[in-house]
């Protein structure tokens, strides 16, 4: 799944889930951290979840198994099929017309964000690539994610944003989030300012880019480092601190056997150290057993 491999496939990818994302931002309630508007993984693809407009209830989903764009209200579902050579405009055309024939007619804003590419999703002709094969792929990657994030992040007692898509960059990610203020220092970006206001320490996944060849996992914290971290045992192999992102990676291909637990390792060691560096205090209870008789897990 190398990301030169697929690149044009992942940008109309990522575009559809933009086009969903609107959505989110236009009617979920809001939330600190931008929380509210993460597209969740599902068994089948991506979905915004239970939306409500004027009273009704609907959702919008990628499914990546069957291959379509999923409206589905309380008595109806409208699908748009996931074609190679369909284009981001012919998408959007089609959704607006199923959502209207459904009574739901909201104005979302059309510009990608955090992306290259500016162009309206009504005048995007370039973005027109899909393959079925690479997108069952993908969600695999959404599913490992997923995955070893929860597996982290669940038992923590801590205030938590849970694993799911963050569609501006396409990455699958969580957080802990420390409870002190700490404003953004440029709040003329709109993103960031929402985003980056308290102490958090974020976990995440993303497919690469023209800088790293293939899927990626990695640790950020803010306030952002002002130092770099040497990734010793136990650290698992391959694990590294980028000095330009100022961040954890372990990229997946240096990751040998038993992937989930030396992934989970990776955040965990990551963690302790941020936390460390960060001043976190108060801390010691976020690791007390839950009292809870335990369940089956994978």
């Amino acid at each position: 799944m190398l990301y030169k491999e697929w690149e044009n496939e992942k940008r109309t990818l990522h575009l559809l889930t933009q086009m969903l994302g609107k959505y989110k931002v236009a009617l979920a309630h809001q939330e600190p951290q931008w929380e509210h508007i993460i597209l969740d993984i599902t068994v089948q693809g991506v979905s915004t979840g239970l939306l409500t407009h004027k009273g009704e209830s609907f959702s919008l989903s990628i499914n990546l198994i069957h291959h379509q764009i999923e409206i589905v209200t309380t008595e109806r579902m409208l699908t748009i099929p996931l074609k190679d050579g369909v284009t981001i405009k012919e998408y959007y055309h089609l959704l607006q017309k199923h959502l209207q024939e459904v009574g739901i007619d909201i104005p979302i804003n059309t510009r990608p964000q955090e992306m290259d590419t500016t162009t309206p999703f009504e005048e995007d002709t370039e973005h027109h690539h899909y393959d079925a094969d690479r997108s069952k792929k993908v969600l695999s990657y959404f599913k490992l994610a997923h995955s070893v994030e929860t597996t982290f992040l669940a038992p923590l007692r801590s205030r938590k944003i849970k694993p799911g898509l963050f569609w501006g960059t396409f990455d699958v990610s969580c957080a802990l989030v420390y409870n002190e203020h700490q404003p953004f220092p440029d709040d003329s970006k709109v993103i960031e300012r929402a985003a980056f206001d308290e102490p958090m320490i974020e976990f995440g996944f993303w497919f690469g880019d023209d800088n790293f060849s293939g899927p990626t996992f990695f640790v950020l914290g803010y306030p952002f480092p002002t130092i770099t971290f040497e990734c010793a045992p136990p650290f698992p192999d391959g694990s590294y601190f980028d000095e330009t992102l100022m961040e954890f990676i372990l990229e997946l291909e240096d990751v040998k056997g038993e992937t989930s637990t030396k992934i989970v390792n990776f955040f965990d060691q990551s963690y302790r150290m941020l936390k460390d560096y960060l001043d976190w205090e108060n801390c010691d209870h976020y690791h007390l057993p839950l009292k809870m008789k335990e369940n089956h897990q994978d």
